[in-house]
């Protein structure tokens, strides 16, 4: 049975007393993110601390540049919507950029799956609507995965690329960045399945200083009074691409 524990700046989902990922979205420094994010094998997959810009914690929803520049972070309001119908399985997190006219409302609703003897899976639809002013959106925009310290570590994608150097600034179905756990000696693994209707996706993958694994959409417009959603979904596995079948947990999502 899947619970949810609410605080002031973040959630948790637990399952049977299991933890399963802890939801912050009370910084309006930088985006909502998942951190830490467990493994079926209770192991954690993420890393929380930023060590650079362009390195968000654990995993998260990104905006690259809207008409042509980086949104502002202080006129931003967040909050989590509560409804009668919402479960301990979903939840959402709106943030309103400038929030005296807005400019870009934000909405982001993840449901999380009961979890699986070898993977844990997240949902996430992400819905951009431009209320008054089209928005053109380019750049960095998509989601990121910043791995926790791993051996062995290295980036794949759906067309079979190995490494970092084949892997980055390739378009392909899906990607994931798998190792073995430095402390544990773990395998472990997070791939992210961008919806085939959110259009063609870039992978940019650091597997050598850095475990970081980027899906990056491709530009796209909102116009006024529209709103655009793109779909993703996150498979947390205990394993390797040797003992789970990636494609095959990709094909159930967009089949």
């Amino acid at each position: 049975m899947l619970h949810r524990e609410d605080t002031e700046n973040e959630l948790s989902i637990i399952e049977d007393g299991t933890p399963i990922l802890t939801y912050c979205y009370g910084d309006p420094e930088r985006p909502p993110y998942f951190h830490p994010l467990y493994a079926p094998n209770g192991q954690v997959v993420t890393e929380g601390a930023e060590t650079r810009a362009q390195y968000p914690p654990g995993i998260c929803f990104i905006l690259g540049t809207v008409n042509g520049e980086k949104l502002d972070q202080q006129p931003l309001t967040r909050e989590r919507m509560l409804s009668a119908e919402e479960t301990s399985e979903e939840f959402t997190v709106v943030t309103t950029w400038n929030a005296q006219e807005p400019f870009l409302i934000e909405t982001l609703t993840t449901q999380v799956h009961p979890r699986q003897t070898e993977v844990q899976i997240l949902d996430i639809d992400v819905l951009l609507h431009a209320p008054t002013t089209s928005l053109e959106f380019a750049g960095n925009t998509g989601v990121g995965y910043y791995a926790i310290e791993m051996e062995y570590r290295k980036a794949s994608d759906a067309d079979g690329r190995i490494g970092q150097s084949e892997v980055n600034e390739k378009t392909s179905a899906w990607g994931t960045l798998s190792g073995i756990t430095t402390v544990e000696q773990n395998a472990v693994g997070v791939a992210v399945f961008p919806h085939q209707r959110n259009g063609e996706t870039t992978f940019f993958a650091e597997d050598v200083s850095f475990g970081f694994l980027f899906a990056q959409t491709a530009p796209f417009t909102v116009d006024a009074g529209e709103t655009h959603t793109l779909k993703y979904r996150v498979l947390v596995y205990a394993g390797d691409l040797f003992t789970v079948d990636v494609w095959e947990y990709h094909e159930d999502y967009v089949g």
